[in-house]
């Protein structure tokens, strides 16, 4: 059943739009085009703003290199129900880039319409007043004779330049760009099916596109978040926001944008021929601004580097932490000369984090020989094989052990006190430099004798983990899998060389584990006498994996190479990463 009048809603938007010219502060550039020069389409961009503070460096960063003219673009910005900055630092982005655009017309209000539990909590009247909103500029997009809408939430990041050139090239009624989600994550910007109440309907074709398995510009019956509107095109004359006394389906602005697009006869298609756009994690209702606010730049930072350096806009202010390395003696970033991606994006996420870092080169496994392995003095563990894939070491995973070992050497040779080890393929969690210095700082941490605290790692067994008594953010942690973050002490990189691995070699994240005694497999602890090394975790942990084995993109360069044989032959690793499929797509 609809709770609302229809009658006074429509009556409220036509009353409460007639008045947006007091609120407006309208920055005009109109460009005179030379005699005779191609004009590209003229695009409204629609900007509706809350509590965006934190994003808009970002969001409007990345908007500013759409290759699209500026000129040819007219800016319709609305920002109201603030607790934060954005009001101010969308009136500073006006007055910095306003010559640059066609028109930019701001429209700021401090009115109170609707209440709501949380910054992501959508109400029956927040959504009235997001559709009023959304009506409102397509009235301006018609008073000035667009011949575009873009619609596009502020927390949508477009990342390819051509996003705006390809989704007008295609020459459709409503066309969005594919927006990636987070790893780990199915939920974009489109349905390939709808049920009988207009909400999602788990389809073939979802997945197929999202992962781009088909490539193209697909009709589907719904799109939003961001997508472009042909105001040029049969039917978007028609076209309105504000539901009739005829709509029948849920109060919620997605079923009400995609009904009176049918109403319209027109239709929706999602583009997924390139990686356009990027979105985060969908917030929970009860968000506060702070929560929003952490997970928000976390998101920006980890995700959007993975495409080069995060841009933020230099017409919006914004400052940078102060750089910091913790109190460690050094923080090791282990990283592959040929992954010069990874390296980038570490030097961006660690840049924009203010942490204090050196690369540390790591063993190529792809150039290891047998010549090699007999000059480092390798000998494999007896009876070692890999637990998951009963297969020997691979030159991958003996280059990742050789990596480590050079860090633990190093420690001892410089007499280094205590050192953060990362690898370069992890995520920082939200509030990882508070949760950092606040374990750092905790006054019963020296007196635990650490040699070793995981920061991030697998958990594989299903077991209890003891917490260390009074300090409330540490387990003592039972057999576990990656290296990509812990911290190291002097004593436990003595402990980790003294044991004379390569002598026995094993997965390193399996010798660690063998180390502080946690290993399920007892014939081979047996061939280490000492396993004394007090090892700790951070609980919940600080840092997780950019992907994980089973994610669509998921590859690794230690799992991925060639295989280590009983008679030193090196052969190619049958090991197969299988995707897997995603059980809840939203």
């Amino acid at each position: 059943m609809i709770r609302f009048g229809w009658l006074v809603f429509a009556l409220g938007f036509a009353l409460s739009n007639s008045d947006d010219s007091t609120k407006a502060s309208d920055l005009s550039h109109i460009s005179k085009p030379t005699k005779g020069q191609d004009l590209k389409p003229t695009v409204l961009a629609v900007f509706l703003a809350r509590n965006k503070a934190h994003a808009l460096p970002f969001f409007l960063g990345y908007f500013e290199r759409l290759d699209y003219p500026k000129d040819r673009i007219f800016i319709w910005i609305h920002t109201d129900h603030n607790e934060d900055e954005t009001a101010r630092l969308l009136e500073e982005w006006r007055d910095g880039v306003a010559s640059l655009y066609q028109r930019i017309d701001f429209i700021s209000s401090s009115d109170v319409v609707y209440d709501a539990l949380g910054v992501s909590d959508w109400t029956t009247e927040r959504f009235e007043h997001l559709l009023r909103l959304r009506e409102r500029a397509l009235v301006a997009a018609r008073e000035r004779h667009v011949d575009y809408v873009l619609y596009v939430d502020m927390d949508n990041i477009i990342i390819n330049p051509r996003t705006l050139s390809e989704m007008i090239a295609q020459k459709r009624p409503v066309v969005a760009p594919m927006i990636d989600p987070p790893v780990r994550s199915a939920h974009s910007n489109f349905w390939c099916g709808v049920d009988e109440t207009g909400y999602y309907r788990r389809t073939d074709e979802y997945f197929p596109t999202l992962y781009r398995e088909r490539k193209g510009c697909f009709e589907v019956p719904m799109v939003h978040s961001t997508y472009l509107i042909d105001m040029k095109s049969p039917g978007s004359e028609k076209l309105t926001f504000i539901p009739d006394e005829d709509y029948g389906l849920a109060f919620d602005d997605l079923l009400v944008f995609a009904y009176q697009v049918r109403k319209a006869g027109m239709e929706m298609f999602v583009l997924n021929t390139e990686v356009f756009m990027r979105m985060p994690w969908i917030s929970s209702e009860y968000s506060s601004l702070e929560e929003e606010k952490e997970k928000m730049v976390t998101f920006f930072i980890n995700e959007l580097s993975a495409d080069g350096p995060v841009i933020r806009s230099e017409h919006v202010p914004h400052a940078k932490p102060a750089k910091t390395n913790f109190g460690f003696d050094k923080i090791y970033v282990i990283n592959l000369p040929r992954r010069e991606g990874r390296r980038l994006r570490m030097m961006s996420v660690l840049d924009d984090l203010g942490i204090e870092y050196e690369f540390a080169e790591a063993v190529d496994g792809r150039n290891l020989t047998n010549k090699d392995l007999e000059d480092f003095g390798i000998q494999m563990l007896d009876g070692y094989s890999d637990p998951i894939n009963d297969r020997p070491l691979t030159m991958g995973e003996i280059g990742c052990f050789l990596s480590h070992f050079k860090i633990w050497t190093d420690v001892l040779s410089n007499g280094f006190q205590e050192v953060l080890i990362l690898e370069d393929d992890l995520h920082f969690e939200p509030h990882f430099r508070q949760n950092l210095e606040k374990l750092l700082n905790d006054n019963q941490l020296e007196e635990l004798g650490w040699d070793l605290i995981y920061l991030g790692r697998k958990r594989l067994e299903d077991v209890y983990e003891p917490a260390v008594e009074g300090i409330e953010t540490l387990v003592y942690p039972g057999y576990s899998y990656w290296t990509l973050a812990y911290m190291l002490s002097k004593q436990g990189a003595k402990k980790l060389v003294q044991a004379q691995p390569l002598r026995k070699m094993m997965a390193v994240d399996e010798y660690l584990c063998l180390m502080f005694d946690q290993h399920p497999r007892d014939d081979w602890k047996n061939k280490f006498a000492r396993r004394d090394l007090r090892a700790f975790s951070a609980n919940p942990l600080l840092i997780s994996p950019t992907h994980y084995t089973y994610d669509h993109s998921y590859f690794s360069d230690t799992e991925a190479s060639v295989v280590i044989e009983d008679n030193g032959v090196k052969d190619e690793a049958s090991v197969v990463i299988k995707e897997k499929e995603v059980k809840d797509e939203l």
